[in-house]
């Protein structure tokens, strides 16, 4: 058990906390699958959960600690020791994260995990359903008015927006209906 400095053991709360430890490669090294299931095995007695993919493994286990930090350190160091000594490659670790077990009810937990983690994005064609033209039109805003959002993401085959970015652009866009009329000295 760990101790926080200057506390007597009979000082010191100790509480479970639920330890998640993400990696992720930081090579072109595969995960060898036979070392993932010895992780997993050597992992069980901490009432482990573990996953890999090809460029990345994680664990979830339980430790007794007197603080969050001192849990998620703790965590960190007993997983990676147990993944290196399965033969895991030792990747960098991404993620340590520790929760206090009393505080995991599983109500809040499921309707916590139920909701959306990243903002609500939209692609062209859904900007334009929202502003209500069409998808060059949405390209053509971006380019000519200096108050249309920049997109959260560039990807390589599309742009996504914050839908709200889009929802208030559009509240405040000075629409003219119709196409411009032409110069009679054009025509």
């Amino acid at each position: 058990m760990y101790l926080a400095p200057g506390r007597a053991p009979e000082e010191a709360t100790v509480t479970f906390f639920s330890v998640l430890i993400q990696t992720r490669a930081d090579d072109a090294g595969d995960l060898d699958r036979a070392a993932l299931n010895a992780f997993a095995d050597a992992a069980e007695p901490y009432q482990a959960t573990v996953r890999g993919g090809m460029r990345s493994w994680s664990a979830r286990i339980r430790v007794e600690a007197s603080g969050a930090a001192d849990g998620a350190a703790l965590g960190a160091a007993l997983v990676t020791l147990l993944a290196k000594q399965a033969g895991l490659p030792v990747w960098p670790v991404v993620r340590a994260e520790a929760v206090r077990e009393d505080v995991l009810d599983e109500d809040v937990l499921a309707e916590d995990l139920a909701r959306p983690r990243l903002p609500e994005l939209v692609s062209g064609p859904e900007a334009a359903e929202i502003l209500g033209v069409s998808v060059q039109r949405v390209h053509q805003l971006a380019v000519e008015h200096s108050d249309f959002p920049a997109p959260a993401y560039k990807l390589r085959a599309a742009s996504l927006w914050l839908r709200s970015d889009i929802v208030a652009f559009g509240e405040r866009w000075d629409r003219k209906r119709g196409r411009p009329r032409k110069d009679p000295e054009d025509a």
